[in-house]
């Protein structure tokens, strides 16, 4: 009984964070983006600078659900069922709020006025979004979809999706900002607050976002037997690496264990090995990639 509480709490909470994550992303794109006419990256971008052209809010919703549907599909073919239905419900809740949210100006769009103010913080509550989404081992969709299959399989991050997918629908945009306005100061000026917004919001993801950022841990302890025990509570699927030494100032038997772990999981090993008793220390150092066998668990 106890397991199927749990079970269904699990199952709750990731569907409120589904819906958490579906509105900020909402509410920044309705109130932000779109106000400040910005371009955004992959094909939300195309859709969203397809929808200025012809001055319709609608044709990028659904512009935005055709695109996301192909990339649904990938995602359910390559990546797994549990990642892509979180994906879609997600991307469901976006399309529900874009259609039903009321019209509010937050702030005046014009480059005189309060553009940067729409397009910083835009750029930083769709940030959130997507990071909440990534927490939820979920996506907003879009690129994230692709980065998040290459990321997996090269257990890095791949900035080269985001970028290659923002420079195609910058440059479509932009094609289309000209041709609707024939001025190219106005051009210009989308371009830098588009630029500003791109920035802006990779930096959000990636600074809280740490799934493929490591740390190596190294815990001297006299307890050895305990640390392994939390380590395969916690990671039951990753080695790590023990080595027997002797304390230069006490001269007792001490025991070195060393385990690679992302920035991600690192807090509750710390946290779970401050609650251990007898004499420790550990310290962690950020290592720039791995190569060869490791083993982590993957989103599916």
């Amino acid at each position: 009984m106890p397991n199927k509480i749990n079970s269904f709490l699990d199952v709750l909470k990731a569907g409120a964070l589904v819906l958490f994550s579906g509105i900020i992303y909402a509410v920044a794109i309705k109130y932000f983006i779109m106000p400040s006419k910005v371009i955004m990256t992959g094909s939300e971008g195309i859709a969203l600078a397809t929808s200025y052209f012809y001055s319709s809010e609608r044709l990028f919703v659904l512009l935005y659900a055709i695109f996301q549907t192909a990339l649904i599909i990938f995602s359910f073919v390559k990546i797994g069922w549990i990642f892509s239905t979180k994906t879609i419900l997600t991307i469901l809740t976006i399309i529900v709020l874009l259609l039903i949210l009321p019209d509010i100006k937050v702030a005046s769009p014009e480059p005189e006025n309060e553009r940067l103010l729409l397009v910083l913080f835009g750029a930083i509550i769709a940030g959130i979004g997507k990071v909440v989404s990534f927490l939820n081992r979920g996506s907003t969709g879009d690129e994230d979809i692709v980065s998040v299959y290459f990321s997996e399989k090269l257990r890095k991050p791949v900035g080269k999706i985001s970028i290659f997918a923002g420079v195609i629908s910058t440059v479509y945009g932009l094609i289309l900002n000209f041709v609707n306005s024939h001025d190219i100061s106005i051009v210009a000026n989308t371009l830098i607050y588009t630029v500003i917004y791109i920035f802006v919001g990779a930096f959000t993801v990636n600074t809280i976002y740490k799934r493929y950022r490591y740390s190596n841990i190294m815990i001297n302890s006299e307890n050895p037997e305990e640390v392994i025990k939390i380590i395969k509570s916690i990671l039951p699927e990753r080695t790590y690496t023990r080595i027997s030494g002797t304390g230069g100032y006490s001269s007792k038997e001490r025991t070195l264990i060393s385990i690679i772990v992302t920035q991600e999981e690192l807090p509750q090993i710390i946290r779970s090995i401050e609650q251990m008793e007898g004499n420790y220390f550990l310290y962690h150092s950020e290592i720039d990639g791995i190569k060869g066998r490791f083993t982590y668990s993957k989103i599916r």
